[in-house]
């Protein structure tokens, strides 16, 4: 099955396969993207489950506190000097006598200044030993008498503790207080009780609009009743049990958020719903939106790779087409497939050298042979061993394959070198510097290494100033080339060739090693003489050879070889300078 899928996607145009690799990439940062957007909506959903519980317990701390000023202004008036005083000397006079009224009127101007500076407390009732009373402050409604004798029970249970008796229906106003006892001597005698009427709905809907979230409903209940409703219908609260939370609910008909808090200090549960769509509603949105982008685009940048794909591959085909007609021999109508390329990019620059390739070769082939047999056969053959169109071919191949496998910087970084070996070959000046040699060969190995991997080490020394003098164009490349042929083909292990050009007093020396399988002694006789006909359609190293001898006076051309030692081919030659005239 998968012997199957694969040569049916190796027979599919490139196009497609580009298109198709594509598509898997984009998807898989579709789906990456939209679980990455999921996990960040779900981390924001936390956010705000805490950002919620946060403002419920920062509430309920404010509420606390007021209810905390409550307890401290009690034990503040119970302690009073001034007031202790006066209820010390109220208990020695009696109710009837003008005294003990002109004592009463003082001592209810001490209790309303007091409460005064209370926003919680509406008002205050005291009771005497005697069980008389008289109340300070607002009206907040009659206590009944039951409800009334069990609390002052509860502050003789306390003995001076505060005691607070929570809202009711019956009475929906906090109920707090405590005995007053005579600190004078530490006699601790009774000198009656404090009651205080607390309006703690008051203070919550004062401090209602620290909660964010509007159309919010907030319940404030406790074990003897609803203390506060922030709505007319109450929805399913949870148990005083429980402590802290959040959940969705259904309530009038819609999905509500609920979130609770029960405070440690009073044992109240508050509870806030608010409706989901309003915590939910615009990250929904956004949700929705995104997920609408990825998808347009993805349909767009697809249809955009589809042209693209068509763009790149389109100059290959023609190309590739060319090569094939090429190899039957018909350079002319190999040139007429080719469509005149103005892009820069490399594909086009492997096109506009082609076509000049084309153009030269006709024009070689039309040039009287005999006036130029030797330069011809030169060009002819330097042309076979680095840009023949079977290797030429052969590269563009490549380069085709790596397109389909994804490995689109190394095909271009192909094409570059293949470009700058074509137009290294065009040259019509027969001697180069040093440097332009190691840059051909640089673009040379770089193709090579596409082809062999890990087969194969390169590795390019130099020594001196070796860049101002010049050398037969073209010595370099097959002297590496036959090392690939005789040493990397040849071995099973990792090959290295190692190129050096050192700078001695009078001469240049040349020097390509191997560590391959080496040469059997009586072929190795046979190339020394030049009797052997070098592998593939290059170069041989006598026509090296020979052109060193026109070109120097002095020149020496060795090669050595021993077996599973490797092969190495020196050359020396004396120094020459000159200008380069490039076509």
């Amino acid at each position: 099955m998968s012997k199957r899928i694969r040569k049916r996607f190796e027979n599919t145009k490139l196009s497609n396969k580009m298109l198709l690799i594509y598509l898997i990439f984009a998807s898989i940062f579709l789906l990456i993207s939209i679980v990455a957007l999921q996990v960040s909506l779900k981390i924001y959903d936390g956010k705000l489950y805490e950002k919620s519980m946060l403002e419920l317990d920062f509430f309920t701390q404010k509420v606390n506190d007021n209810l905390e000023d409550v307890k401290d202004l009690c034990y503040s008036i119970a302690l009073d000097t001034q007031i202790q005083e006066s209820l010390s000397k109220m208990a020695s006079l009696s109710v009837l006598s003008s005294e003990y009224s002109y004592e009463k009127y003082g001592f209810r101007i001490l209790l309303m200044n007091e409460l005064n500076s209370s926003a919680i407390i509406k008002n205050l009732i005291y009771t005497d030993e005697k069980r008389t009373k008289f109340k300070v402050g607002l009206d907040c409604g009659t206590i009944a008498d039951n409800e009334y004798n069990s609390i002052l029970e509860q502050f003789h249970e306390a003995r001076g503790g505060y005691v607070v008796k929570n809202p009711t229906e019956e009475y929906p106003y906090l109920l707090t207080g405590c005995d007053i006892l005579e600190v004078k001597n530490v006699s601790l005698n009774y000198l009656g009780s404090f009651l205080f009427t607390c309006d703690v709905a008051g203070v919550i809907d004062k401090h209602i609009n620290s909660l964010q979230a509007t159309h919010a409903a907030l319940f404030v209940y406790s074990e003897d009743g609803m203390i506060y409703q922030g709505a007319e219908q109450t929805p399913k609260l949870p148990s005083l049990e429980e402590n802290d939370g959040c959940k969705i609910i259904k309530y009038q008909g819609q999905k509500y958020f609920m979130c609770y808090l029960k405070s440690s200090t009073t044992g109240w549960m508050y509870v806030n719903i608010f409706p989901y769509s309003e915590i939910y509603g615009q990250t929904m949105v956004v949700r929705d939106f995104m997920l609408v982008g990825f998808f347009a685009i993805f349909i767009l940048s697809s249809w955009a790779m589809k042209r693209v794909s068509y763009i790149v591959t389109k100059p290959l085909e023609r190309l590739s087409k060319s090569m094939r007609i090429v190899e039957t021999g018909d350079f002319q109508g190999a040139n007429g497939v080719l469509k005149v390329e103005n892009r820069q990019d490399e594909v086009g620059l492997l096109t506009q050298e082609f076509q000049f390739m084309l153009e030269k070769i006709n024009e070689l082939i039309k040039e009287n042979y005999e006036k130029q047999i030797l330069l011809k056969d030169t060009k002819y053959k330097m042309l076979q061993a680095q840009i023949n169109p079977h290797f030429l071919y052969n590269t563009l191949n490549a380069i085709n394959w790596m397109v389909k496998a994804g490995r689109n910087e190394e095909a271009g970084k192909m094409i570059i070198e293949l470009g700058e070996l074509l137009r290294a070959s065009f040259a019509q000046n027969p001697y180069a510097t040093i440097e332009e040699e190691l840059n051909v060969l640089k673009s040379y190995i770089t193709i090579q290494q596409f082809r062999y991997q890990s087969r194969a080490d390169f590795v390019i020394e130099t020594e001196g100033n070796v860049d101002v003098y010049i050398v037969p164009r073209m010595i370099l490349q097959p002297l590496v080339e036959n090392s690939i042929n005789y040493a990397v083909d040849n071995s099973l292990e990792k090959c290295q060739i190692v190129i050096r050009i050192i700078e001695e007093d009078e001469s240049i020396l040349i020097v390509v090693k191997d560590n391959g399988p080496g040469i059997k002694p009586e072929d190795l006789e046979k190339i020394r003489n030049f009797t052997i006909k070098p592998k593939g359609n290059g170069i041989g190293l006598k026509n090296i050879r020979e052109r060193l001898s026109i070109t120097y006076e002095y020149s020496s051309f060795e090669i050595e070889s021993q077996l599973e030692k490797g092969t190495s081919v020196q050359i020396r030659v004396s120094k020459k300078e000159g200008m380069m005239q490039n076509v």
